[in-house]
């Protein structure tokens, strides 16, 4: 069974929706990224901001862990990605002062799975996380060009990490 993933394309253009969108979609309470290294969560450059590779995690530990088509089926590494997505716009929330309405478009967002062997879905995988964009951003804004990575492990056992690149307004 496959998660039927369909992106509400209207109305999330409108930036101050952005912003209800996504604490709609979170569900609580906005929080600020909790690096678990010696890095920086997101690091902004002119209109770029580049986000470090982001897990969905609580209290250090990830909300999904184990690989792909073994401990996981396809439907909840969709929803392993959709709430990563949703910790990549968090951080995003947090970097740019508690809104969304400064993102011009997301340009590109790298997905990587831990996958077992025999594993080859990644790409629907990243289709839970591409929705959410889209869900939060509009089409236009939210459709970025994507890889879909299967990779062996992550850091502390995580299912789902995602690395993106946004594009900001002047």
């Amino acid at each position: 069974m496959s998660l039927v993933l369909s992106p509400r394309r209207a109305g999330a253009q409108d930036l101050f929706g952005r912003d209800a969108q996504f604490r709609r979609m979170l569900g609580r309470d906005v929080n600020e990224p909790e690096p678990i290294g010696l890095y920086r969560p997101a690091r902004r450059a002119g209109q770029m901001l580049y986000l470090s590779t982001t897990v969905a995690r609580r209290e250090g530990v990830p909300l999904y862990s184990g690989l792909v088509g073994r401990d996981l089926t396809l439907v909840e590494a969709q929803e392993a990605a959709r709430i990563t997505a949703l910790a990549v716009l968090e951080t995003v929330y947090a970097e740019l002062g508690g809104s969304l309405m400064q993102i011009r478009q997301l340009i590109n967002m790298t997905g990587y799975v831990a996958s077992a062997e025999g594993f080859f879905e990644q790409a629907q995988v990243m289709d839970g996380a591409s929705a959410v964009m889209i869900d939060v951003l509009g089409d236009e804004a939210g459709t970025a060009s994507r890889s879909a990575i299967g990779v062996r492990g992550l850091s502390r056992n995580a299912a789902v990490a995602i690395a993106a690149v946004l594009e900001l307004e002047p």
